[in-house]
């Protein structure tokens, strides 16, 4: 009955005669800047700018002739796709184009400058609204919560918001902007053979619902922001409120429509898939088995507005540096980046030293896991004295593994030295070090994710948890069949409401040792819900719990984070392993600083270790082209022992093979780091084919050189795979 009613749907939708828009719009909202109109026929709102009479469509012009078809093709004028399950989480794909405006299923009236529409999918039982309001840089769009209404048998799974309002086609100049990791284009002449594009979730996955196969490996999507730079039009959508259940849809033109097109899809309900059995695949491969899951609607929906704030821009100088800087500007005046960067007489060289990790051993024959010291405290003064001989001065030290059990064992609940690398006394003796030679020390927190329990850590107390009631774990995955590997012990995510508790135990002890700055592991890397009954608590939710921890101690303590997501921001001192690159996925044509122009001058990072990079001298020049600082992870010991270890990535990690690189190239780049650091940047530019320039707003220009043969640039020659740079005003 179902599959012949939507059938029905389908033929009626294909026989109603499209609305063109040379039908009239009137005027509904008017401010300084621009003129917000309505046609009340197709239900389009357009933004005007009254400067130079450019509009800004809510759909490409010509989207009837497009050869897409079918609820495709009613999708490129709707402003609202919303993705329905039935009991059985089976999804379907409803639109407001062809179930709302097409059979006049909508009514609209005048709110404060703009409008409010009103969709009704009666079949389905649904009804929602959207809201636009004029601002002066663009406008906002608002789908009020209130307003969403489930009475019918479907539940909303997902809702997609104006899929085609930042579009281009291969008859546009442009690109669009994807924040996928430091940032991407895709541009509108890019070839990808049959990738379609891509989705992935705002400030990376929800590690609070489980995982059957082996994510993608990508940078992730750390800013909730995208755009598009169409001809001499630019707009840059920034996810205000909802941005915890979001995720960035970036698709190819040429598969499904001629349309290249980036947007925000939200989840208003998410479906979690639970494992009923394994039964035998039918690829005839022994042993190879398939998983049969089921599955369960999340309890919680989400329970505030949806909001973008769409900035829009017209002229030729348009591109993805004045958006940022745009965004930037937006950010600071409405408190949410402060300048933590000050002018500096030496750059910052950061280090982290790994003092102690667990390895695989053997005694009296028998298999164990047993603690080893990679680093004792005085083995890292000596490293540090072999630093500051060597000119580097500057250095904010960042140890690992110096509790009691190592690194990445358990819960950071207070201070609990390892007594193998030195315990109290040889840690004292450090920070007096660290304090008579003006060396930052930062201690790292490990509070989100745990190997074992103890230190105060009850796995069936302080574990988060599925909905199934079963451990939310982490796993080590395997790259090569994209499954979990059984060749390590699964861990522990801390149940996000007790990680307040645990860093607040720490922050404690930090204040006995007389110190001010902390690493916490993780928390900028991703957020998890939190799924165990009593207390459910979304994305959302658990991101207010930990900022209004961290604004409670934020004037005492410095806080350093990994990979920057843009929640830890305005409590951030500095950023460690910050994506110098996207994820370089099929259809991005190239990688650009996004990330860095936002933060350059405003919060330090650093990208990933020099001693771990995969390309010396590309990722080198990448550095230095994104004004990240220099950042090493070393430790004294033979780095063969990681092999034995979970951290088998850090195989090459001892000093004694880095320190002379790690001294040559802060050599390189001294003179032009001390003129930038503390100078945000003001434009990104790809000058020819892998050939790159920074300016800041100093004046000072930095061109790298990716390729094998020499380029010229203001009479200067650059070598291949080199760089040089023009000092502006100190």
């Amino acid at each position: 009955m179902r599959i012949k009613l939507l059938i029905l749907i389908s033929i009626v939708v294909l026989v109603i005669p499209l609305y063109g828009q040379n039908g009239e719009y009137k005027v509904i909202a008017e401010n300084n800047k621009f003129i917000m109109l309505f046609n009340e026929k197709t239900a389009e709102v357009a933004i005007k700018d009254k400067a130079t009479g450019k509009i800004f469509n809510q759909f490409p012009k010509d989207w009837e002739g497009d050869f897409s078809m079918g609820i495709t093709k009613f999708t490129i004028p709707s402003h609202l796709v919303l993705e329905m399950a039935d009991d059985e989480a089976r999804v379907s794909l409803y639109n407001t184009y062809a179930l709302g405006v097409m059979r006049g299923n909508f009514k609209y009236k005048n709110i404060r400058d703009g409008i409010r529409i009103d969709y009704e999918f009666s079949t389905q039982g649904v009804s929602i609204s959207i809201e636009f309001i004029l601002t002066e840089t663009g406008f906002k769009v608002r789908v009020p919560i209130d307003s969403v209404k489930e009475e019918g048998d479907l539940k909303i799974n997902r809702i997609w918001i104006l899929p085609y309002f930042t579009y281009g086609s291969r008859k546009d100049n442009g690109y669009l902007i994807v924040p996928d990791g430091s940032g991407a284009l895709v541009r509108f002449d890019h070839k990808a053979g049959n990738e379609r594009g891509f989705e992935l979730p705002v400030y990376g996955y929800d590690f609070g619902m489980p995982l059957y196969d082996m994510p993608p490996k990508t940078e992730g999507i750390r800013l909730p922001i995208f755009g598009v730079k169409r001809n001499d039009l630019g707009i840059l959508g920034i996810i205000e409120s909802g941005d915890f259940d979001s995720n960035i849809a970036c698709y190819m033109a040429g598969n499904s429509t001629s349309y290249f097109r980036i947007y925000p899809v939200f989840e208003y309900r998410r479906i979690h898939k639970f494992l009923l059995y394994e039964r035998e695949a039918s690829t005839g491969q022994a042993g190879e088995v398939v998983d049969v899951l089921v599955n369960k609607f999340s309890p919680y929906t989400i329970k505030k507005d949806i909001v973008i704030n769409y900035l829009l821009f017209t002229g030729k100088d348009v591109d993805y540096s004045s958006m940022i800087r745009s965004y930037r500007d937006y950010l600071v005046k409405n408190g949410y980046l402060y300048k933590k960067a000050t002018k500096v007489s030496e750059v910052p060289f950061n280090l982290v030293i790994i003092n102690s990790i667990n390895i695989r051993t053997t005694k009296a024959g028998v298999p164990v896991i047993d603690l080893f010291p990679l680093t004792t405290f005085d083995e890292t003064i000596k490293i540090l004295d072999e630093f500051r001989s060597k000119g580097i001065k500057n250095i904010n030290l960042i140890l690992k593994g110096y509790q009691s059990g190592g690194y990445m064992n358990k819960i950071t609940n207070g201070i609990r030295l390892e007594s193998k690398i030195g315990g109290n006394g040889g840690f004292r003796k450090l920070i007096e070090y660290c304090n008579s030679n003006n060396i930052n020390l930062i201690l790292t927190a490990e509070v989100i994710e745990v190997h074992n329990a103890g230190n105060g850590f009850s796995p069936s107390r302080d574990a988060n948890r599925y909905l199934n009631n079963g451990l939310a774990f982490m796993y080590k995955w395997d790259p090569v069949i994209k499954k979990k590997n059984r060749d390590y012990d699964p861990w522990f995510t801390v149940l996000p409401e007790r990680v307040p508790v645990y860093l607040n135990n720490f922050l404690r002890d930090l204040e006995r040792f007389n110190l001010r700055s902390v690493l916490i592991e993780k928390m900028g890397d991703y957020i998890s819900s939190q799924n165990k009954r009593s207390k459910l608590l979304s994305r959302e939710e658990v991101a207010s719990l930990w900022k209004e921890n961290l604004s409670n101690h934020i004037n005492r303590f410095n806080f350093v984070f990994t990979s920057g997501n843009f929640y830890v921001l305005p409590y951030s001192s500095l950023i460690l392993d910050a994506p110098l690159d996207s994820s370089n996925f099929a259809i991005e044509s190239e990688s650009v600083p996004i990330l860095q122009i936002l933060l350059h001058g405003y919060v330090p990072y650093s990208g990933r270790p020099g001693n771990l990079r995969e390309s010396q001298k590309t990722e080198f020049l990448r550095m230095i082209e994104y004004g990240a600082l220099p950042y090493y992870a070393l430790i004294f010991k033979d780095s063969s022992y990681f092999k034995k270890s979970i951290f088998n990535e850090m195989v090459s990690s001892n000093y004694k093979d880095w320190i002379d690189q790690a001294v040559k190239e802060y050599n390189l780049l001294r003179d032009l780091y001390i003129n930038i650091y503390d100078v945000p940047i003001r434009t990104h530019t790809k000058i020819s084919n892998g050939v790159y320039r920074v300016q800041y707003e100093n004046d000072t220009e930095v061109v790298v050189n990716y390729t094998s043969k020499p380029f010229k640039y203001k009479g200067k020659t650059i070598k291949g795979e080199d760089f040089v740079f023009f000092l502006g005003k100190n």
